[in-house]
């Protein structure tokens, strides 16, 4: 953690290759999450000493069995926010739009940055707070209802604060957790 970006990123390609190259089996500990996504076949995600969940990378950012791996994986994390009941199924809290049928008390959605899309039209109505830049890419975030969000969009993306919006997501990128 005290290496400079480029230097860290080097260092675990070399350990990376060591072990392969060594064929060993080796036990990493760390607090950096992309350290493990980038390095590890397995990962035991530990929170205050119990094992929260434990698989591949692949599975613990695809399929995070809690909220705690939710946002503890990816970056910048999946975005969690809170339902509740509307008249037409479940909204995000403060919205008006449903994003998902039945009931939504008590229900926290779950959807990656990177699968939120600006959309003309359908989904939900959010207002720009803030876009970042990031070469490659731009995270915006968004206020839906009482929520935030992030979307990540490729390239530069001239969104100001206070723009109007309308954000929406494929149903099979959703994860739902269950308080």
């Amino acid at each position: 953690s005290n290496l400079d970006a480029q230097l860290r990123h080097g260092m675990r390609v070399e350990i990376r290759a060591l072990q392969q190259r060594l064929d060993m089996t080796v036990v990493y500990v760390t607090h950096d999450q992309i350290e493990a996504m980038s390095m590890a076949d397995r990962i035991v995600l530990m929170r205050e000493g119990r094992i929260e969940q434990e698989g591949s990378p692949e599975d613990l950012y695809a399929r995070p069995a809690t909220i705690f791996a939710a946002r503890f994986i990816g970056t910048p994390a999946m975005n969690l926010v809170a339902l509740e009941d509307g008249p037409q199924g479940a909204v995000i809290r403060g919205a008006q739009e449903p994003v998902l049928r039945g009931r939504g008390a008590g229900l926290t959605l779950g959807v990656r940055p990177e699968h939120v899309r600006l959309i003309d039209t359908g989904g939900v109505c959010a207002e720009v707070t803030s876009a970042e830049y990031h070469g490659a890419d731009t995270i915006i975030t968004a206020r839906v209802g009482h929520e935030s969000v992030l979307a990540r969009a490729t390239g530069q993306s001239r969104l100001a604060a206070g723009m109007q919006v309308r954000l929406g997501w494929d149903p099979d990128s959703i994860h739902v957790f269950d308080a």
